[in-house]
């Protein structure tokens, strides 16, 4: 049984409204060089629960992967389409799919593709650009990445990212295992990806988790609510984690979809139980048509604080990261606060950056009966 009512509440999204939204939005990606809507059977069938369920489109499973009314109308100001300043960390000339930021680790893009959309997705101006021939791309942008690597001993891990690498057909990601393998500088191959959140049928193919397996790799999850982590989840989870592959989740934090600690804590249990370790939840950044997801900074360390003060150790040991220019930056990189204007000033390794604060009238806190709809 819901915890709530199953009427249309007054003023919120229905059924009919969203229809509008998302053809609206269709106009607003060809305009804005955004991604387009893109929801897979599987977590259709979650929409249609929590739809069931609450009455309108405004829970937080749909504002993940369907436009929201504030998509069209919230601005917060000072925002960017590359925040964190991938392009200018791209070192092959000719090539999006390389970015060496970190000295010791490069990020490979090897797929512009994901197995759904997220409309909060902080990459949206490099993927745009991405989309073509994939099978042609992989074989390409792998000889770019192997020479580059030869010229820098230093880097040690592959980051794998996207679009998501593991919609990938099963002979690219042998392929990228195997060229990677070879190279006695790399210890780590780490593999982020949201494709088991979307469709765990992608893992019903043994020889899949078995090359996972065998190349030792590291997958990073992006699960961002509790009700994505169900039983058809938990049970690829089980079988992962049976070949011992180490299973780890970051997520970011979304207004409307996990802004408040119980929801936090609850995902963060869900995930141990199944043996995954959350490592961080980062910051949604201050980008084109991010104002629906983002929350003041007050608003942050006070989940945060919250979260550490009412969980046991492997909960409240979780980082707090916000991506930026110069890295990942957290609470104590901020020297500065200049709350009349809103600039928070970060500094870090003797780089500094300044983030542009949420504007608190915009920061309309997730209700959570809503956000825990069934309870």
């Amino acid at each position: 049984m819901s915890a709530v009512a199953t009427g249309q509440p007054s003023g919120r999204t229905t059924p009919a409204e969203q229809a509008l939204l998302d053809a609206r939005y269709g106009e607003l990606a060809a305009r804005d060089r955004l991604l387009p809507i893109k929801v897979p059977a599987f977590y259709q069938l979650k929409l249609d629960q929590e739809l069931a369920a609450l009455g309108h489109t405004e829970g937080p499973l749909h504002r993940m992967v369907r436009p929201t009314r504030d998509r069209f109308t919230a601005r917060a100001g000072h925002e960017v389409a590359d925040w964190v300043d991938d392009r200018s960390n791209m070192p092959v000339p000719g090539s999006q799919t390389i970015i060496h930021k970190y000295a010791d680790r490069v990020l490979f893009m090897p797929t512009s593709v994901c197995a759904g959309h997220c409309q909060y997705c902080f990459r949206q101006d490099v993927l745009t650009d991405a989309h073509a021939d994939e099978r042609a791309v992989v074989v390409r942008e792998l000889d770019h990445l192997v020479a580059y690597l030869g010229s820098k001993p230093e880097v040690s891990e592959v980051i794998l990212s996207g679009g998501d690498p593991l919609t990938l057909p099963l002979r690219d990601l042998e392929l990228i295992f195997r060229r990677l393998r070879a190279l006695p500088q790399i210890r780590s191959i780490r593999i982020h990806s949201r494709t088991l959140a979307f469709a765990p049928k992608i893992f019903g193919d043994p020889a899949k988790i078995d090359l996972l397996a065998e190349a030792d790799v590291r997958l990073v999850f992006h699960f961002a609510h509790p009700y994505e982590v169900c039983d058809d989840v938990r049970e690829v989870l089980s079988r992962l984690a049976a070949r011992r592959i180490r299973l780890y989740n970051h997520f970011p934090l979304l207004r409307g979809v996990n802004d408040h600690v119980d929801v936090l804590r609850r995902l963060v249990e869900d995930l141990d139980d199944a043996r995954v370790r959350t490592l961080s939840v980062y910051l949604p950044e201050p980008i084109h048509h991010s104002a629906p997801y983002r929350l003041t900074l007050d608003r942050i360390l006070a989940l945060q604080d919250a979260l550490t003060a009412s969980t046991p150790s492997w909960i409240n040991a979780i980082r707090f990261t916000l991506d930026s220019p110069v890295g990942k930056a957290r609470r104590e990189h901020i020297t500065a606060w200049d709350r009349a204007t809103g600039r928070v000033t970060f500094e870090k390794d003797g780089k500094s950056f300044v983030y542009p604060d949420f504007p608190s009238e915009l920061d309309v806190p997730g209700e959570r009966d809503v956000l825990l709809w069934r309870g």
